[in-house]
Formats: structure tokens, C-alpha cells, sequence
């Protein structure tokens, strides 16, 4: 798979990478990585990376903004997105000569001329690291490795979910090798905002506890106002109920415009993507999410997550 991959990268003068909205260290780590893989390896051909601007990640890279023309003759290469409806591109991917699929998720949307998708990868940025690490023409740079290594305890929650393993923390280790400052990267992923510390202390003293270890809070498009959160910044405070011992699993659901919420599903121990796709989201089993469009729909994802967390 590694070397079709490559064959496609040096066959394409034009690359565009792009990866899911609403980013996370992973998604965006990824994207820049192998963009600077790419960029090194061939400075001749022109890559880009795609997507909306989240400026609080703006330190792993920032998003490039193209005309509908470049994509024509480009090669698209889409990083951690598991369906085509969550890719965050501007523009028409499919007008691309060819997509590249590359991605740790369930494979529940089979898109892609090329597809490596591997769920035994605890992170995306595990994946562009083997394909950098498989090809002598690509070189992992101490700046690529800063992108990579953010991806990585970005996804694996600085390696404390379950599907952290040997192999996660042995491409960690190649990484801290180049001389990155493991300390710097990971206070910078671990920083908040006063606004998103008074919204953690809002979400311990509002959240509900089920007897079956699901726990939950709906923050109202209201009350989210107050906050004054910046794009992106609603994920860090996702972990925070699943600190709680008797938690299980968790969801912190968001109103972010009426009667639209999102809502981000977490588990210690139990899959959970399948209550996901039952309402039209999806994701890995213990880190999941779904989109709902009213109260309803909200009130039934917590009587499934309250009986599911119960089994």
C-alpha cells in the first residue's frame, strides 16, 4: 500500500492535502507533516494544505485557501476522515485526478482511488510517520517530527486512551529522537483559555451522573455564547468528564447554533461508535461523535447511552 502511495506522490506535480472540520491536533499534525514530507522530498512540485483556519492550532500549521482550477490536475491525498461528508474542503475534491484515502477510523465510507486504512493505529500521524519512515526519499525532520508527535498524544490523550500501544509509543520515542521539546509540545497541547477554564468549571458543577456510569452536560447555545469560545476550542474541555472515577462513558453535547448540536461521545471501556451511527455519526469505538438537530433526538442518544452504558 506504502508504495502506491509513494508512486502517486512522485508521479503528481500538484498535491492537495486535506483532512476532516472541526480538526484536532491529529488531523491537522497529520496534514502538515506529510505536507513537509512532501515539500522536502520535491521542491519542484507545489502542496498544499487545505482546510478552514482554527487559529488556536495554528501552531502545528496553518490551512492554504486554492482556486477550484488547481484541483483539476491534483492529486488529493485526504488524512484522517473516515466519510467523505466530514472532509473539510472548500472546494469539490472530486473534480482531483485522484484521491488517496489514508485514515485510522473505522472504514464506514469506502471513498478513494487509493485506500490505506488501518484501525490498529492509535493516530493518523502514526500512519504518515510509517510512510515517511518506509520511503528513502522522504526524511523526518525535527520540524516534521513537532508536527507528527502533536498528533499523536493529541489522539491518545497524552497515551492515556485504551488503544495506546507498543507501537504508539515506539514511533514516539523515533520522534523524540530528532530533538523535538516534548515538554513545550505538550504545554501548548494542554494550555487553555480563562474562557475554557470557566467553562470546565461550568461543565463539573452541571453535569449529570446515571447510575449507569454514563455521564452527561448540554451546554445551550446561551450559555456556550457566554463563554466566548474560539473555533476548536470546545474540544479540550471533552476529556474532562471521563477524570471522574465513577464515569464510564460520557458525552459533552454542544448547542452551537439552534437546534444543532454536536455532541462528542467517550467511553473507558465499551464501544460506543455503533450508538453514533445509529444517529448518523460515527467514529472509533471509545471516541466517537454525531451531529442532532433537536431535543428529541438529544433526549433519545442519552436513553441509548444510558442503556448501553448499563449492559
Amino acid at each position: 500500500m506504502n508504495n502506491e502511495i509513494l508512486t502517486e506522490i512522485k508521479n503528481n506535480q500538484t498535491i492537495i492535502i486535506a483532512r476532516h472540520k472541526n480538526p484536532d491536533p491529529d488531523a491537522i499534525g497529520s496534514e502538515i507533516g506529510l505536507k513537509l514530507a512532501i515539500q522536502a522530498a520535491y521542491p519542484d512540485k507545489k502542496v498544499f494544505a487545505v482546510g478552514s483556519d482554527i487559529p488556536i492550532l495554528n501552531w502545528i500549521g496553518k490551512m492554504e485557501h486554492l482556486d477550484q482550477a488547481l484541483y483539476k490536475d491534483a492529486l488529493i491525498i485526504v488524512v484522517d476522515t473516515a466519510n467523505t461528508i466530514r472532509i473539510d474542503d472548500p472546494n469539490n475534491y472530486q473534480a482531483a485526478k485522484k484521491i488517496i484515502k489514508i485514515d485510522h477510523h473505522p472504514d464506514v465510507d469506502d471513498y478513494g482511488d487509493i485506500s490505506w486504512v488501518d484501525t490498529t493505529y492509535s493516530s493518523c500521524s502514526e500512519m504518515i510517520f510509517e510512510l515517511i519512515d518506509s520511503a528513502p526519499e522522504l526524511n523526518l525532520t525535527k520540524e516534521i517530527a513537532e508536527k507528527l508527535y502533536a498528533g499523536i498524544i493529541g489522539d491518545t490523550n497524552r497515551f492515556l486512551y485504551a488503544d495506546t500501544n507498543a507501537r504508539s509509543l515506539a514511533i514516539a520515542a523515533k520522534l523524540a529522537d530528532t530533538g523535538i521539546d516534548l515538554s513545550a509540545i505538550g504545554h501548548k497541547e494542554d494550555g487553555m483559555s480563562l474562557d475554557v477554564a470557566r467553562l470546565e468549571a461550568y461543565i463539573l458543577e452541571n453535569f449529570t451522573l446515571l447510575d449507569s456510569g454514563f455521564a452527561y452536560v448540554l451546554i445551550d447555545k446561551m450559555t456556550l455564547d457566554i463563554f466566548n469560545l474560539r473555533p476548536g476550542e470546545i474540544d479540550n474541555v471533552v476529556p474532562l468528564i471521563g477524570t471522574i472515577t465513577d464515569v464510564r462513558t460520557w458525552a459533552v453535547i454542544s448547542e452551537k447554533e439552534q437546534d444543532r448540536f454536536r455532541v462528542n461521545l467517550r467511553s473507558k471501556d465499551i464501544a460506543i461508535n455503533p450508538v453514533a451511527e445509529r444517529f448518523g455519526g460515527g467514529g472509533h469505538p471509545l471516541a466517537s461523535g454525531v451531529f442532532l438537530h433537536s431535543h428529541d433526538e438529544v433526549d433519545r442518544l442519552v436513553t441509548a447511552m444510558d442503556e448501553l452504558s448499563a449492559q
